[in-house]
């Protein structure tokens, strides 16, 4: 009698369990690929030198900015509205004892204009107070009266987010009387621009060794006066601003220079550059 033989289908699983273990090892020594999908490692070496930083991670520089200070508001109404017609944002700087203050600082609030107090301090042609305008900042006080006048000054123009200074050759000479003032800003978080009266000034120096944001005027706009003057000097603020990456101007609320500016203030499209705040601009 023949013996039967016992079926083979036992071997299958075990053949099956053999045959996928096989095939997940030959996987596993396969290299990875590179450029693989989203969410897998690129293991590619860097094609840069060691210590330097890949050009593709470095931010953008921002584009050139200028800003552009009206000075000596505070005698007209009309000059706000003017300043407003020009359509960019100016800052406007307005002196704290002119006939028309308050009533200018909040004018210039409503047209979202950003304001400065126009601090006077003592030039050098003014000294003794023979040309010194009310509420000057001038040598012979104390800290403490000096502190005391430009808060009151500031008290006069309300919403000013920084100072400038209205003449002031003499004060800005000085580094012992910017002290005062600048401490006063440092407390209220307020910046300080340099209206450059005197190739001497100290005070933007002074400002930087205190922690108070600060920068300086570079082009005075309408120092000169008629159209084609103006027009000029709106180009080199542009220029200084592309090949700087900042630069401040300051003009004056002529109707002439304002004129001028509203017509011609696009040229900083024409330069790449961007019109801003006086706040945009200190550092």
């Amino acid at each position: 009698m023949k013996r039967k033989r016992k079926p083979l289908s036992w071997l299958i699983p075990p053949a099956v369990a053999i045959l996928a273990l096989v095939f997940i090892i030959i996987l596993s020594k396969r290299p990875a690929k590179t450029g693989a999908k989203s969410g897998s490692a690129d293991v590619r070496p860097s094609s840069s030198a060691p210590g330097k930083t890949d050009a593709r991670s470095v931010p953008a520089a921002p584009p050139p900015r200028a800003a552009i200070i009206i000075d000596d508001i505070g005698y007209s109404l009309e000059a706000i509205e003017n300043v407003y017609a020009v359509g960019r944002p100016l800052t406007v700087s307005i002196l704290p004892y002119a006939n028309l203050t308050e009533e200018s600082a909040r004018l210039a609030a409503a047209c979202n204009l950003e304001i400065m107090l126009h601090l006077p301090l003592e030039s050098n042609a003014g000294k003794n107070g023979t040309k010194d305008v009310e509420g000057t900042i001038s040598a012979g006080k104390t800290d403490r009266e000096v502190r005391t006048g430009v808060e009151k000054c500031l008290a006069r123009v309300p919403n000013a987010r920084g100072v400038n200074n209205h003449a002031g050759s003499a004060t800005t000479e000085e580094a012992k009387l910017m002290r005062p003032i600048l401490e006063v800003l440092k407390e209220r978080g307020l910046y300080f621009i340099d209206s450059r009266t005197t190739s001497a000034s100290v005070a933007r120096e002074e400002a930087a060794k205190m922690g108070v944001r600060a920068a300086a005027r570079q082009v005075f706009i309408d120092a000169e006066p008629g159209e084609k003057a103006i027009t000029e000097k709106l180009r080199e603020l542009f220029r200084l601003a592309k090949k700087n990456g900042r630069a401040v101007g300051i003009c004056h609320p002529k109707r002439e220079s304002l004129a001028a500016l509203a017509r011609h203030a696009g040229l900083a499209d024409a330069y790449g550059v961007t019109l801003v705040f006086a706040s945009a601009i200190v550092e």
